[in-house]
């Protein structure tokens, strides 16, 4: 019958019925994602021979395939992936941007009002309305700080939820994908090698969605099923079976989670740069390149801010005249040792031994000869220890302060003490099998950066050659890759100290492959707050003060004198002009055994009936003489001041650096001995503190921790005095000097302050997002680009369906025709017969 005219309908009549059946089929898919166009694809059947030639017999389908290109199909799979990088990354920017620029959250109105409180206090030092108002706005200063750095902690919350959302889309789609693979395997050998198109389209579509959350390469098998690898070749699926991701808490940082491979039992962490596209890919590039950034930076000007105001507040005197305390508290950790007297190899080591890592003051040790004193400088009190306690072992404890020395000082020899900010954070590798605890505090602000470190530990010293050191450490600075490497001999020689950051072994052992991750500033402002309570001690002056207008005791013998007493052993105290040893007196002798200090002018009795005892000294406001030989009774000497008379002045005098010198207050007097030289003098007894050293005009004078330079020319006897700011209470000099602070270039290298650094952070934030929403936009337009691309090739039109079901439906009567022709025919044949 296949050569009979029924066969050959019977065909038509069948494929008819399948391009129906094909048609309808696209147009009800014409709204499912992922549906491509299907189409038959039909072939004459093999003609029969005959005498008079081949014989048509019909019409047989060959199969029916979907219409699918796959480099279009590809184009969109890449398409979608940068989409979705782009789309999430922008979603976590807008976060962060919108935070900074947020004036009710943002940090830059408070440092304003902070530094207008400083001012205030500068204007009016004794003001305790002034001083309350500052440590408020100091307050409200660190909250803002504080709330900034929570809701970026949050935004971080935010990414490690996405992780976990993200892989486990993944591990549902990929599991889906070697589902299909097994399927659609199994349905094209049922088929007799025709392609299960429903079940491709499946697939296709899952890799699309695939690519949504992390970008993928898809190799096509000979069996028609997917192999899918992301990364640099972790493969995701494999025939049928499907290898998942996982979000796990870093070894490193615990608090952070990491995309890992989980293959076989074991699971491994795929690096952040690995994973690149999709949505997964965005969030993690946010948060390596812009949101660690912006919060170690608001904690890298949260730690200079504080420090650089510490440092200085340290540097004045309170309404009480003691030195200055920490302004903010913040955790510290290693101290600052400083040797103010003597030049040796000896070292001082403190530790806080409570668990709050808080100090407020500035300490000094001090030896002479016999005890250590141990000195807290905020209040002057003072703790006694013997060198065997301070020399042992376990030190000796004062204040809450372990303190150690290696090496017993010279008497007169001391130690100025403070403590440097902690790193935020030193964390240990989940993986160490050492024990070792390294501490890193922040030893240098100006150079820091906002970074992350890695301390790796590349081998052990085993001791095997004497005298040489083979361990090795390397210290990598994670945002470009910049490696340090130690060689044993530096480290055996601490601190290190790398951009800014001061490395050493706290306590316990390396092993080789030990690592640990610094991260120097982030969260810092978590930690801070306002140390000072009290306004009293808001050391708004500074410690010491100058005087270029000084006085110098001459003497002269009156012209009567009956006795053979002479003027000797003169101690030229320095007194200012203002002072009452500024006037001429007299020295009237009334009797072998008493004499009258008397005012040269007016003769009055400045201080009568004086005992004298020979060769005594004989003292009036300051200065100090002696009468050698016999004075009678009437016998005078002149006292007379003598002013500068060189055109020199002296500067206010600043503290050098911190800790200060427990010295610091001692009277000091720079003596001119000639036009080019000079000597230091204690002015209250004449001694020589400072053998005459050269003078160049304009230099730095520097003795106790302070700092003064002269200006004009100073001339031979010239005298210039520094002493304690005693009753300072108006002086708002160091109060000033922390206003100055906020336009000092204090950070990056002195080439920002703290506003220009916070202002481009917020920049930087913004330019990104704003970047970054550009790219998104012509993405998203190129997306679009790529899907109407492939549904112009692949999709269903309706309209050319529609025409479609008109010509099939034509084809399938004019079959059904064909049929009753025939039938017709074959009757005819029949009746003849009859």
């Amino acid at each position: 019958m296949g050569n009979s005219i029924y066969g050959v309908a019977i065909s038509g009549l069948n494929a008819a019925q399948v391009a129906l059946n094909t048609t309808s089929h696209n147009i009800v898919n014409a709204n499912t994602e992922g549906y491509n166009r299907q189409q038959i694809k039909q072939s004459a059947t093999t003609p029969a021979p005959t005498g008079g030639g081949f014989l048509g017999r019909g019409v047989q389908i060959n199969t029916i395939s979907r219409v699918y290109d796959e480099f279009v199909g590809r184009q969109v799979q890449t398409a979608k992936a940068q989409d979705g990088y782009l789309t999430s990354q922008f979603s976590h920017l807008s976060d962060l941007d919108n935070l900074l620029a947020d004036p009710s959250a943002g940090f830059s109105p408070s440092l304003q009002d902070f530094f207008t409180g400083v001012q205030t206090v500068a204007n009016s030092p004794k003001d305790a309305a002034a001083r309350q108002s500052l440590l408020g706005l100091a307050e409200s200063m660190v909250t803002k700080l504080r709330t900034v750095n929570e809701r970026m902690a949050v935004l971080r919350e935010d990414v490690n939820t996405e992780i976990v959302s993200s892989v486990g889309n993944i591990n549902s789609i990929t599991s889906q994908i070697a589902e299909l693979n097994d399927q659609i395997i199994l349905a094209t050998g049922a088929g007799g090698g025709n392609p299960p198109n429903d079940l491709l389209d499946k697939r296709d579509q899952l890799v699309k969605d695939l690519n949504g959350y992390v970008k993928s390469t898809v190799i096509k098998q000979s069996d028609g099923s997917y192999n899918v690898f992301i990364g640099n070749g972790q493969n995701l699926v494999v025939g049928n079976m499907a290898f998942n991701l996982g979000a796990i808490p870093s070894p490193d940082d615990p608090s952070r989670l990491e995309v890992a491979y989980q293959q076989f039992g074991a699971t491994v962490i795929i690096p952040d740069n690995l994973i690149t596209g999709g949505s997964l890919g965005g969030v993690l590039e946010f948060r390596t390149k812009t949101l660690d950034d912006a919060q170690n930076s608001l904690g890298r000007i949260a730690v200079a801010l504080a420090q650089t105001v510490n440092d200085q507040h340290r540097k004045g005197q309170d309404l009480n005249g003691q030195f200055g305390g920490n302004f903010f508290k913040f955790p510290v950790e290693q101290v600052n040792a400083q040797h103010n007297l003597g030049a040796n190899a000896r070292t001082m080591t403190a530790e806080l031994t409570s668990d709050q890592p808080f100090i407020e003051s500035d300490f000094n040790v001090a030896y002479d000869g016999t005890n250590y004193t141990i000195t807290r400088l905020t209040d002057g009190q003072t703790n006694t220890v013997t060198p065997a306690s301070i020399l042992a072992a376990g030190g000796h404890v004062a204040f809450g302060v372990r303190f150690q020395l290696s090496g017993n000082l010279a008497a007169g020899e001391n130690f100025g003490v403070s403590f440097r900010p902690a790193a935020s954070h030193v964390i240990p590798s989940a993986k160490n099998t050492g024990d070792a605890a390294l501490q890193v505090s922040i030893a240098n602000i100006g150079v820091l950066s906002s970074s992350d470190y890695e301390f790796i530990v590349d081998k052990v010293d085993d001791a095997t050659t004497v005298g040489v050191r083979e361990d090795s450490y390397r210290i990598v600075r994670k945002s470009d890759g910049m490696t340090t490497n130690i060689n044993g001999t530096q480290w055996a020689n601490p601190p290190i100290v790398v951009d800014g950051l001061s490395f050493r072994l706290n306590s316990g052992n390396f092993v080789a492959g030990d690592r640990f991750t610094i991260q120097p500033t982030r969260d810092f402002a978590e930690n801070m707050s306002v140390m000072i309570t009290d306004t009293a001690k808001l050391a708004a002056a500074a410690p010491i003060r100058t005087s270029s207008d000084v006085a110098t005791i001459v003497t002269s013998q009156g012209g009567s004198n009956t006795g053979t007493g002479t003027i000797t052993n003169i101690t030229e105290s320095m007194v200012s002009s203002g002072g009452s040893a500024a006037k001429k007196v007299e020295v009237v002798f009334t009797g072998p055994g008493t004499y009258d200090i008397r005012d040269a002018g007016t003769g009055t009795v400045l201080a009568g009936n004086q005992p004298y005892v020979p060769g005594g000294n004989i003292t009036y406001n300051g200065w100090t003489v002696q009468v050698a030989g016999a004075p009678a009774a009437g016998d005078r000497f002149i006292i007379e001041p003598r002013r500068n008379t060189g055109s020199g002045t002296i500067s206010a005098g600043v503290v050098s650096s911190v800790p200060v010198n427990i010295n610091l207050k001692d009277p000091v007097a720079i003596q001119f001995v000639s036009s080019t030289s000079y000597q230091l003098v204690d002015p209250t007894n004449g001694n020589v503190l400072q053998a005459p050293q050269l003078y160049t005009a304009g230099q730095d004078i520097s003795f106790n921790g302070w700092t003064v330079q002269l200006s004009g020319v100073p001339a031979n006897g010239d005298s210039f005095i520094i002493e304690a700011n005693a009753g300072g209470t108006a002086d708002a000099r160091n109060m000033l000097a922390i206003g100055k602070l906020q336009t000092m270039n204090t950070m990056a290298g002195g080439t920002s302050n703290f506003q220009g650094t916070y202002s481009k952070m917020v920049a930087d934030v913004g330019v990104k997002t704003n970047q970054v929403k550009i790219n998104q936009e012509a993405q998203a337009a190129l997306l679009q680009q790529a899907e109407t691309k492939q549904q112009s090739t692949s999709g269903v039109n309706l309209d050319e369906e529609a025409a479609n079901l008109l010509i099939f439906q034509q084809a399938y009567q004019a079959a059904s025709r064909t049929i009753q022709i025939a039938q017709r025919a074959f009757e005819e044949v029949l009746n003849i017969g009859r």
